[in-house]
């Protein structure tokens, strides 16, 4: 994996709130903020990992990058161009250039429709069909890139399994010949050998096409393997991100390392019960390194070893050599 240099998509400030159901005729309204001033890139060829526990924004991130979901506030910018102030055919212009993998394959697919028919929409949808035989013969390409048999083509979804419906899912997306990916969960619901193949799909179609990647995933060991860079996701904010193997090999966010270790007992409750503090650092109840500082001033993302990454957190502000008050355990296994 060698990213092409130059960027193909662009999340900047991005913000999603959701409003609270419960609301009386005279009271205010309220919200819950899912992402919170989240920016990354993805460059030209390159795999990005988004991470973080159940609830930290990842999906709802994915769903932005793919105009499925507006956001509060924010920009994504693909190629150059402003999505989110994209609507009706100017939009439906560049969605074939961008195509979701979805963690439920069945659930995506309609099951009265042929396999073959499913994968071949796109192509009928966006104007790439010049005939039916044509349309049969690129699906049939298709099936065989994504490790599937042309004899499937009149076959439906309920007669695959679910390592099979998502390599119809993965030929579906790949149809128009896109340049980004948004891969949701998408090994979440398969058993490890399948999952593993699939991994394997996506690096080769990383490598061969030249397709980048948007790989949301809580699987650590996965990310690891597959991702050039990683952005670390907790309660909608991204609190650290940089290249996979430094991130890995030395967080330096305390919820990092956390993530990293997989310890349960850490990651299951605040500490000593408390919440997060209204505009100070949220991951501060769970903290285990917490400074004085961290209870009156919200940290800011900052640079940390200069070279490209960056944290949300006090203790990395110059302390390119700071220890951790524990040792960071490694990652075990892989896809």
């Amino acid at each position: 994996m060698s990213p092409e240099t130059g960027p193909l998509l662009e999340v900047r400030g991005l913000v999603r709130e959701f409003e609270l159901p419960g609301r009386t005729f005279f009271g205010p309204r309220r919200f819950l903020t899912a992402v919170s001033d989240v920016s990354f890139t993805i460059r030209r060829g390159e795999i990005l990992g988004l991470v973080g526990e159940s609830g930290s924004g990842k999906t709802t991130i994915g769903r932005i990058v793919m105009r499925l979901l507006d956001p509060t506030r924010g920009q994504v910018l693909f190629d150059g161009l402003d999505l989110t102030a994209m609507k009706g055919r100017k939009l439906r212009q560049q969605r074939r250039r961008f195509q979701m993998v979805f963690q439920d394959p069945y659930a995506s697919l309609n099951p009265r429709m042929r396999v073959g028919e499913i994968v071949g929409e796109p192509l009928l949808i966006h104007g790439l069909a010049d005939s039916p035989s044509w349309r049969r013969e690129k699906v049939a390409r298709l099936f065989d890139r994504v490790g599937l048999s042309s004899h499937d083509l009149e076959r439906y979804p309920r007669e695959f399994s679910g390592g099979g419906r998502q390599r119809v899912g993965i030929a579906r997306a790949i149809a128009c010949s896109p340049d980004l990916l948004v891969a949701d969960e998408p090994i979440a619901s398969l058993d490890l050998s399948i999952g593993a193949q699939i991994i394997n799909l996506f690096a080769s179609l990383n490598e061969t096409e030249r397709m980048s990647l948007l790989f949301i995933s809580h699987d650590l060991s996965v990310v690891r393997y597959l991702s050039d860079r990683v952005v670390v996701l907790y309660r909608g904010q991204a609190v650290e991100s940089g290249p996979t193997r430094e991130v890995f090999a030395a967080p330096a966010h305390p919820y990092t390392r956390l993530l990293v270790s997989q310890d349960p007992a850490a990651l299951a409750e605040p500490r000593n019960g408390e919440s997060g503090s209204s505009g100070l650092c949220s991951f501060l109840p769970r903290c285990p390194d917490a400074l004085p500082v961290c209870r009156e001033v919200a940290p800011k993302r900052s640079e940390v070893d200069g070279g490209g990454r960056e944290v949300v957190c006090h203790l990395a502000f110059g302390q390119a050599s700071w220890t951790p008050s524990s040792p960071s355990p490694s990652i075990q296994g892989s896809a």
